[in-house]
């Protein structure tokens, strides 16, 4: 089997697992320095799939998963989150939220320790408006880049260019992506 098949096939599984509630253990992440570098443990990479610059044009999660196919491009706009651990330094697998659907951080009075896993919306919203990323290398292999040391976070709001893998169902949409600008405030 195909050996990046068979590491969609476990992302897309792992990806189907919701959490159902808040958790109250606490993720260290580390924020971005700004450019297109990555530094892990002494090594600075370039990181080829960062992009300076966000497309102009993109679609929302939950509308993108009414109508793409399998084999198409897209753009996509969601915040990282959906789950406990919506992004990991050992993976180039994360999880965005349609920029819709509202975080626990954006409820008035919410004291949840990880607003990024929406455990404020039912297992079936945060089915409805997630979607599976991928981070490709420059071959087009699953990167062997620390996600977190290139400056992503959960609850960062992106915007990913890639291409659509199999969709087993409608609540099921993982991308390929070739590219992925973390937008800023402002």
């Amino acid at each position: 089997m195909n050996p990046l098949r068979t590491f969609t096939a476990i992302a897309l599984t792992s990806s189907l697992v919701l959490v159902a509630g808040c958790d109250s253990s606490s993720t260290d992440t580390t924020s971005s320095n700004g450019d297109n570098t990555s530094s892990t443990q002494g090594q600075v990479t370039q990181t080829s799939w960062l992009l300076d610059e966000a497309p102009s044009e993109y679609r929302e999660v939950a509308e993108a998963k009414q109508s793409v196919a399998e084999g198409d491009e897209v753009v996509l706009r969601g915040r990282i989150g959906g789950r406990v651990d919506p992004l990991s330094a050992d993976s180039p697998a994360f999880i965005i939220m349609d920029a819709a659907i509202p975080s626990c951080a954006d409820n008035e009075g919410d004291n949840c320790r990880m607003p990024w896993d929406y455990c404020c919306e039912t297992p079936e919203t945060i089915a409805a408006n997630s979607a599976t990323i991928i981070v490709l290398d420059e071959n087009g292999n699953p990167t062997d880049e620390d996600l977190v040391a290139a400056g992503l976070e959960p609850l960062d709001e992106v915007i990913i260019v890639g291409t659509v893998q199999a969709r087993p169902n409608g609540n099921v949409l993982t991308v390929h992506a070739t590219g992925v600008h973390k937008r800023t405030a402002g």
